[in-house]
């Protein structure tokens, strides 16, 4: 009997830290769960191409009179052992370090009846050892691994590789894949410069916000933007250079697999521009002869075009250019890419540099802000939004309140001539960051506070006559999670003048069901692939995943198309400028399906009502209209409600979406529940 323990866990709508009843073994399944790539699974091309290359190996060492003793590093679900062993390799070892996938591997191979030839390691590569009585009597000839991420070698690969040519295999060992070649890109982008540093500000035409120093000349955040790149818009980016294969590796030749490699491209410019970024994908040759390729190319590079196979396991990779580089079409300059044993980085320059150090964020900005924050702190369409109301209610008699991460709201009523503001940031970093922005601004008249304040500094008698957020926290994963700003105002209410004026005034949470493309594929069984049962394995994903995650988890939609099934709905109305009341709400309701399709999902966000003329959504930017796909707001991560097994057929008429939302203010909770209706027989499934 599974027993609970009491776990301190954090309230993104209370702001609190709070004891939770959760199952003994929560820490154990949330690691599996996270360590499900079930879209890896559902994706053929590359499921066959490691299929065909393998086939491919055993015949050639076989032709050569030897026995075929292929290892396999991080099996995973048993996949490429499985195909090995069925195709008839005399020996199969199988290495899994996570025990529990490893103890499902042995699970899924022993219901494909090849226990018997299949060894499984339950120990990382780099442990094992060879030898009579060791983990492998002999070494192996054939290699087949897919420890591969975004960056191609962020998972340990030049390390697993290594180890294996110098521990593992006979010498001149087939492997699979037997070469990788990584391309960049210089582009010119405002576009997604914006998810990059923090950009000027326009409050009026005669008033600006500008950037200060430290965040100017910051060479921002190392980690790589992995981004799905095919929802680019052709007029989101210029291409200053083709694609540029600036490394390769040789996963039979220890040689191209250094610690450390540099490589100086000298290009012409094809554009003018300047260079934001660099663009990174790689591609695989599978097979000895390169004859079996896998490209991770976008959709322009892609030898495929827009018939290019979705992944979510191998995105692209967007690098910014520590300082951009101002170029007319024809000039020269060099791109500069470097790389250690996890991780890339690019510069360019009209010269040639001995060395670029790895990025390193010194302005705080990119260390405490998560790049759709930065690209939502840069988002015109919602600055005008907040320069407009706040224009409507800021008077010089304003003494104004903010909350808020890394929020520009206080500038903004500093510059429209308020009398006082005082913001609330606990990170100590972001005060840092903060205090030198408004000191480049040369305002005085913002006081920073540390925390949510019983009461104003000593030298105020002004009372808050303005309570404002845009809002947003760091903390919160879901858009409903900033309802924290409401959530505060008990402690802070008796700060306020009567008639405080609160902004946003209200907020909304919506939904529309919908068919995914691709994105359904994250959380659907893959049952069956190249003729293998993998319903063991799709078992232990689904009995984790249902014990660890959420029902409603957060996901950029804008880089997952989805046709809208039904039209907007609302699941539940606050009242910002009221105090919370300690009664739990609840609301049911039923929509119609506009479309026929598949619906495996219901995408969830909440608007926030400025006043009653302005909204700023974290949802769709346009109209919802059936049958089409919704345009969502690229500054936000909304909510997705997956339905099991992929989802449920819907025809108009003959099915209704229910809904049920469950609002706990005591507990800072917002709970939805949803089912597919099939009117005709009157039977629900909530999936």
């Amino acid at each position: 009997m599974s027993m609970k323990m009491l776990t301190p866990n954090f309230n993104p709508i209370t702001g609190r830290h709070e004891w939770e009843l959760r199952p003994d073994e929560y820490d154990y399944h949330q690691d599996i769960a996270r360590s499900a790539f079930a879209d890896m699974l559902h994706d053929t091309e590359r499921n066959h191409k490691y299929h065909l290359a393998l086939r491919k190996a055993i015949d050639k060492v076989r032709k050569q009179g030897k026995q075929v003793k292929v290892l396999d590093i991080g099996t995973g679900s048993g996949l490429l052992a499985m195909m090995a062993a069925r195709y008839g390799a005399d020996t199969v070892h199988a290495c899994e370090a996570f025990l529990p996938v490893a103890e499902t591997a042995k699970h899924v191979i022993a219901d494909n009846r090849l226990s018997n030839k299949i060894q499984l390691i339950p120990k990382r590569s780099t442990e094992v050892r060879v030898g009579k009585g060791n983990d492998m009597e002999e070494k192996a000839n054939i290699l087949v691994t897919e420890v591969f991420d975004t960056e191609l070698i962020g998972e340990g690969a030049i390390e697993t590789f290594t180890h294996a040519l110098q521990e593992l295999l006979e010498p001149d060992p087939i492997i699979v894949p037997h070469q990788a070649t990584v391309y960049a890109q210089v582009v010119n982008s405002p576009f997604l410069y914006s998810f990059h540093t923090l950009l000027p500000y326009e409050v009026t035409p005669q008033s600006s916000i500008t950037v200060s120093e430290s965040i100017r000349k910051c060479a921002g955040a190392s980690a790589v933007h992995d981004l799905q790149l095919n929802q680019l818009r052709p007029s989101e980016f210029i291409p200053i250079s083709q694609p540029v294969p600036v490394f390769q590796f040789g996963f039979s030749d220890v040689g191209t697999m250094a610690v450390k490699d540099q490589r100086i491209d000298a290009i012409e410019a094809q554009e003018t521009g300047m260079c934001h970024a660099v663009l990174m994908w790689w591609e695989l040759a599978m097979d000895q002869g390169k004859e079996i390729t896998l490209s991770c190319a976008p959709y322009w590079a892609h030898p495929e075009g827009h018939k290019a196979p979705w992944r979510d396991h191998w995105m692209q990779g967007v690098y910014y250019i520590p300082y951009a580089l101002e170029l007319k079409k024809g000039d020269m300059f060099y791109l500069h890419s470097f790389r250690d044993q996890y991780s890339m980085w690019f510069a360019a320059d009209r010269k040639m540099l001995d060395s670029v150090q790895h990025p390193v964020c010194l302005c705080g900005l990119h260390m405490k802000l998560s790049r759709t924050r930065i690209a939502m702190l840069n988002d015109v369409t919602r600055q005008k939004k907040y320069v407009h109301a706040l224009q409507k209610i800021i008077t010089p008699s304003s003494v104004c309140l903010c909350l808020g991460s890394g929020s520009q709201l206080p500038l903004v009523a500093a510059k429209l001539g308020a009398k006082k503001v005082y913001a609330v940031e606990t990170d100590m970093v972001l005060q840092r960051t903060l205090k030198d922005h408004f000191a480049e601004n040369c305002i005085s008249n913002i006081t920073l506070l540390d925390d949510i304040p019983f009461h104003l500094p000593d030298c105020d008698t002004d009372m808050v006559n303005v309570f404002m957020a845009e809002p947003h926290f760091n903390t919160s994963l879901l858009p409903w999670h900033n309802l924290q700003f409401w959530f505060l105002r008990p402690s802070l209410s008796h700060l306020f003048q009567d008639g405080v004026v609160t902004m946003p005034c209200r907020a909304v949470i919506r939904a529309v069901a919908v068919q995914f493309v691709d994105l359904w594929k994250i959380r659907a069984p893959v049952v069956q692939v190249e003729g293998f049962d993998l319903s063991s394995f799709d078992k232990l994903i689904e009995v984790s995943q249902n014990i660890s995650d959420d029902v409603v988890e957060p996901q950029p939609l804008w880089e997952y198309p989805s046709i809208a099934l039904t039209d907007r709905f609302d699941l539940a109305t606050f009242d910002l400028s009221s105090s919370i009341q300690p009664v739990m709400c609840s609301s049911s309701k039923a929509v119609h399906f506009q479309i026929n399709g598949k619906c495996n999902g219901v995408a969830i966000w909440m608007d926030c009502e400025l006043d009653s003329h302005t909204v700023v959504t974290t949802g769709p930017t346009d109209k919802v209209q059936p049958g089409c796909n919704v345009q969502w707001d690229r500054c936000s991560r909304q909510g997705v409600y997956f339905f099991k097994n992929g989802g449920h057929s819907v025809d108009v008429g003959c099915t209704t979406l229910t809904s049920s939302t469950m609002v706990n203010p005591s507990g800072g909770t917002v709970e939805f529940t949803f089912a597919i209706i099939d009117d005709k027989l009157n039977v629900g499934t909530v999936m």
